[in-house]
């Protein structure tokens, strides 16, 4: 029951720390001079995949995607830390 708990807290601590890292990243991004986003997408037919991308480059908005991913870590770091805790 104790190893079963240990590797239970082990997972939660480093999808924590894994979450923590990608926080940082976007709050670095956030706060850089110069941001641009490149999307990468695929379109598949029945024999030909072509692998394509986008690139943005409007600061506003690029800002506002992370903004909103930095809440939504947030709320998900919050709820691995109670259950860190629990643990």
């Amino acid at each position: 029951m104790e190893l079963e708990k240990f590797e239970q807290a082990k997972k939660l601590k480093e999808d924590l720390d894994r979450l923590e890292r990608q926080k940082r990243k976007l709050q670095l991004a956030l706060h850089s001079c110069s941001l641009g986003v490149t999307i990468e997408f695929s379109t598949s037919k029945a024999f030909f995949t072509r692998k394509d991308e986008v690139t943005i480059n409007n600061g506003e908005i690029i800002k506002e995607m992370i903004s909103k991913e930095l809440g939504r870590l947030d709320g998900h770091i919050e709820l691995l830390k109670e259950k860190f805790e629990k643990v």
